[in-house]
């Protein structure tokens, strides 16, 4: 096949940002990488989702154009928002629509759920699970032939544990602290210093302002390792809650896929787990302590670089 010489193309489209390298098909190298701002199209609409792929596949475009092979052998497309048969028609179209704008060569495309291509890029195709809490909460796991998922319904219907859920239970403490119905807690100064406002009814408006988004909620969590550091008890009780409710969901899809307590890899990604120590500690133990078998680690990559392994797994297939 002539063809199989060219490049892989991987477009991660999180929730908060979209990532995208260039591989070259042959070397494995990454020759190319950009990224740009969210693309769940649950989250910012279809027409939005669609303008962000054009607007970085019109990068990718300008890259290739200065290279003597231009042809793209497979690009996968993970993409956060795709929960539902339904929603992967939505995507495929977003994706469709954006590629042929540009008129890429694609010889093979993929589109499916990021965190399904990530899982698959962790375990290398071998069974295991993907638990991530990022701006949303949603687990995976693979038996070898199917994957099952728990979680992951969105910030109105639970995403217990996810960055979104965090950065409620912090602008919650305060707005009980500043009411006199809770505690003291040093997530105040923190909040209030880096949205760059003086008090609480500047914290309401905020909330309830028009250009507000899930993901910049979702950053507030971010204060909590630090209060937890500083011995904060109200950061110290959101993060152990946040890692009860990350074990609800590891135990759900483990029961999913009818886990009987053999040697197990359980990774876990994304930032609300993955920078507040107390989160992961926490939730390692309580799995540890349920199943002694499960090695429970943190991804040590970026989503992309998993997201490049299954794309070079399906390339080699081909």
């Amino acid at each position: 096949m002539e063809s199989m010489m060219g490049w892989l193309l991987i477009v991660d489209g999180g929730a908060t940002k979209t990532a995208c390298a260039l591989v070259h098909a042959e070397s494995g190298e990454i020759n190319y990488t950009t990224s740009t701002s969210g693309s769940n199209y649950q989250a910012i609409g279809a027409a939005s989702a669609t303008e962000i792929l054009q607007a970085l596949l019109a990068n990718v475009q300008d890259f290739l154009q200065k290279q003597a092979d231009s042809t793209i052998a497979v690009a996968t497309f993970a993409m956060a928002g795709i929960d539902s048969p339904k929603d992967h028609e939505v995507v495929s179209a977003i994706v469709h629509s954006a590629v042929s704008a540009l008129q890429l060569k694609i010889d093979t495309l993929i589109i499916e759920n990021d965190a399904q291509a990530t899982l698959l890029g962790v375990t290398a195709g071998q069974a295991g699970a993907l638990l991530i809490a990022g701006t949303g909460a949603i687990a995976y796991a693979f038996d070898g032939t199917q994957i099952v998922r728990a979680g992951g319904w969105g910030h109105r219907a639970g995403d217990e544990g996810s960055g979104y859920w965090l950065g409620q239970e912090v602008i919650r403490a305060i707005f009980r602290m500043e009411d006199g119905r809770g505690e003291p807690t040093l997530l105040k100064n923190d909040v209030y210093d880096y949205l760059r406002i003086q008090d609480v009814t500047e914290l309401a408006s905020w909330l309830f302002h028009p250009s507000y988004t899930n993901a910049q909620l979702a950053k507030m969590g971010a204060f909590l390792a630090e209060a937890v550091a500083k011995k904060d008890s109200c950061a110290i009780q959101i993060s152990m809650r946040a890692a009860h409710e990350l074990v609800l969901l590891a135990c759900a899809v483990l029961k999913k896929v009818d886990y009987q307590g053999e040697a197990f890899s359980l990774y876990c990604n994304g930032g609300a787990i993955k920078h507040n120590p107390l989160i992961f500690k926490t939730f390692s133990q309580e799995m540890k302590s349920m199943y002694p078998q499960i090695e429970v680690s943190l991804c040590q990559h970026q989503p992309i670089h998993y997201l490049i392994e299954r794309t070079k797994r399906a390339y080699d297939s081909l």
